[in-house]
């Protein structure tokens, strides 16, 4: 078996920090279809355009989007296909977890005892 080496373990790290936020991962998922403006992201997002463009510089910076000019307006995509890809994955392992897993109510949820871990020390 082999190691991950640490670069590439922080490289993915902050990728999955940057996909972290609720809406970055939504704008993610909005570029994965189509490439779109500031402006229309914030509008579908519910978020300023202020918002969005400190969300998109985040999500550039790991190599998740990229921007594209056209004459006075820049348009947001997906860097690559890698990253259409990999939300099909993760929406994909959802459905599964959630055809999987068995709904728990809260009040089960409270009756549940934590295991004891057993302490090597």
């Amino acid at each position: 078996m082999s190691d991950l080496p640490l670069e590439q373990a922080e490289q993915i790290a902050q990728i999955f920090a940057a996909l972290g936020d609720p809406t970055r991962a939504r704008i993610v998922y909005l570029l994965t279809q189509d490439e779109h403006s500031v402006n229309v992201l914030a509008e579908i997002a519910g978020v300023s355009a202020s918002a969005v463009s400190h969300h998109l510089a985040r999500l550039r910076d790991v190599r998740l989007v990229k921007a594209r000019r056209r004459g006075n307006q820049v348009f947001y995509s997906v860097d690559d296909e890698h990253v259409s890809t990999l939300y099909r994955q993760v929406l994909h392992h959802l459905a599964h977890l959630k055809e999987s897993l068995p709904e728990i109510s809260p009040d089960e949820t409270s009756q549940i005892e934590p295991e004891k871990v057993n302490d090597p020390r």
